[in-house]
């Protein structure tokens, strides 16, 4: 796996608060986008993310806070159980993020 095209984060309680976004590290957004040749339109896109054989579609925007999963990541998130400390990684492979936990 490319280290440029995945990003790894422990969860706190503001990513699971009741918000309802992801907040991801900018630079390694930035680093994806360069790679792909792409930048993420001033609404967003929609992403998919896979988890196993399981499909989750989600929003990826941009805000004042930098780059988060917006609208799906509750559901998500919900769906996974996902805990504070939880570590997951998120890696993007041809056009969808594939999800792990550690």
């Amino acid at each position: 796996m490319d280290p440029d095209m995945m990003t790894k984060r422990v969860l706190t309680d503001t990513d699971l608060s009741t918000q309802g976004w992801l907040i991801l590290p900018t630079q390694k957004i930035e680093n994806i986008e360069k790679n792909l040749g792409f930048t993420l339109p001033r609404n967003g896109a929609q992403v998919e993310i896979l988890d196993n054989d399981k499909s989750y579609w989600v929003n990826l925007n941009k805000n004042k806070a930098g780059y988060c999963i917006g609208e799906g990541w509750k559901s998500f998130r919900d769906e996974r159980d996902l805990k504070t400390g939880d570590v997951i990684q998120l890696y993007w492979k041809d056009t969808k993020f594939i999800f792990s936990m550690w």
